[in-house]
């Protein structure tokens, strides 16, 4: 009887497994009686069968957690709980001084943190040290496991202090994600060059800028470049998100500058391919130059009417006829790509009446009398305008042209000035008068039957002919 212990409440012991049950397993302790544990103090979570975790022989350590008397014997109850729960303190403290993390589930959330289960032992993980990506989802966080380190750690039997952390695991974690982006990156700039088209999204923008993502590389992409027309603001012309092809213009270190324009043709490169020479096309006129006219023909797509291709009238008020913001038809006679340089015409457009005109000075025509005035008469041949001025409109001083010619009148007269280049055309009745006299004198002089006549009598006998006349 000396060799038994008599246990006492919260005293730790070792016995020796001598009958296992599903329930319950009976412990040799050199006491009196045997001591009991049942499988709700084996362990956490409680064995379904003892029989399959433990085995007769096997040595436990235990704490004494009741000591009755019951019908004149000892009733020992023991628990693994306690010692259980004291490994796992242990094994926090460890892990607090090694700093190296465990494994937790997640038991339920707080208004300032999580609330941890390691083992029965709770832990309080605040929000301000847990992944911000994590925070944003917290309450479907529970019943998960959560890797943590101890951050505090105050040893207290009755109720320890312990603070968890995430901070360091998704630093390191963020750490390790970084240095494998700029690996990445690295590796795809290095495999990026000058000239090459790319396909990216619009990730950003700043003032006059959008930033253009392709995997891990990023590239600029200025709002000079993005069109060949003027863009005020670059939101009006990309959208976040948006997939764009582009092409790297420059690159500098780890810089790529980006072109959506270079992969899109110029406006005149658009005009001009759609448009041929002798095509009819209509502008409006955007500036007056001392040689012609810019005539907008498109966006950002201008041609040069020069004032001699205005007209085939070389006397035609170029200036005062066009206004700017005036519609204008002509015709493309000229292009040059490369320049970006477009001639036109509106003489193109129109028949020249003096083209095929062939008369020369001297002979004789037949005109019709369109306008009579002060000056002079205008006249019209085969759809020309020709003129007669008022002094070669009759070789008698005293008659009034204005009287003596109607509008639609046929008259002949002889040719005393003409230019095909200039467009003039005068003429002059008085010369013809004066011809057909002195052929009227010629005949005279030249009949053997009149020689006996003086030159003074046939300048008398042509006058009273003129007064019967």
């Amino acid at each position: 009887m000396s060799d038994f212990i008599y246990p006492e409440k919260g005293q730790i012991i070792e016995g020796e497994a001598f009958k296992v049950e599903k329930d319950v397993v009976y412990l040799d302790i050199k006491a009196p009686t045997e001591g009991v544990i049942y499988s709700q103090y084996f362990d956490n979570p409680q064995p379904a069968d003892l029989r399959k975790v433990i085995k007769v022989g096997d040595k436990i350590r235990v704490k004494v957690t009741s000591v009755s008397e019951r019908d004149d014997s000892l009733l020992i109850l023991l628990s693994r709980l306690p010692l259980l729960a004291d490994k796992k303190i242990e094994e926090i403290e460890n892990a607090y001084e090694a700093k190296t993390p465990i494994k937790t589930t997640v038991k339920s959330v707080g208004d300032k943190g999580l609330v941890l289960d390691y083992d029965r032992i709770e832990l309080f993980l605040p929000f301000t040290l847990l992944d911000f990506e994590l925070k944003e989802k917290k309450e479907a966080l529970v019943g998960t496991t959560l890797e943590v380190l101890i951050e505090e750690y105050k040893a207290d039997k009755r109720r320890p202090k312990l603070i968890a952390t995430r901070k360091p695991i998704y630093e390191a974690i963020r750490q390790k994600q970084q240095e494998e982006r700029l690996a990445d990156r690295q590796k795809e700039l290095d495999s990026i060059q000058t000239g090459q088209i790319l396909e990216g999204v619009v990730e950003s923008f700043e003032a006059h800028a959008a930033f253009v993502k392709f995997g891990h590389v990023s590239g600029m992409l200025r709002i000079s470049q993005v069109s060949h027309h003027r863009i005020d603001k670059i939101e009006d012309a990309l959208q976040k998100g948006q997939t764009v092809k582009v092409k790297v213009i420059k690159k500098e270190g780890n810089r790529l500058d980006l072109s959506m324009k270079a992969l899109m043709p110029t406006p005149y490169q658009a005009y001009l391919e759609s448009h041929k020479i002798g095509d009819r096309v209509t502008g409006k006129i955007v500036s007056k130059l001392p040689f012609g006219v810019l005539v907008e023909l498109a966006r950002d797509v201008k041609g040069l009417l020069h004032k001699n291709e205005y007209s085939w009238n070389p006397k035609a008020n170029f200036d005062a006829y066009l206004k700017i913001g005036d519609e204008l038809e002509v015709a493309i006679i000229s292009k040059d790509l490369k320049a970006e340089k477009i001639a036109l015409s509106r003489k193109a457009l129109e028949d020249n009446p003096w083209a095929d005109l062939s008369v020369n000075v001297g002979q004789t025509l037949e005109v019709r009398v369109e306008k009579v005035s002060k000056d002079g008469i205008q006249v019209s041949y085969n759809s020309v305008d020709g003129f007669i001025p008022a002094s070669e409109a009759h070789n008698d001083p005293k008659i009034n042209i204005a009287d003596h010619y109607q509008v639609g009148d046929m008259v002949q007269a002889k040719v005393i000035e003409f230019s095909k280049e200039g467009w003039v055309l005068k003429l002059s009745v008085k010369k013809l008068l004066n011809k057909l006299e002195r052929d009227e004198f010629e005949k005279y002089l030249v009949d053997e039957k009149v020689e006996d006549i003086t030159l003074g009598d046939l300048f008398e006998e042509l006058g009273k002919n003129k007064k019967k006349s």
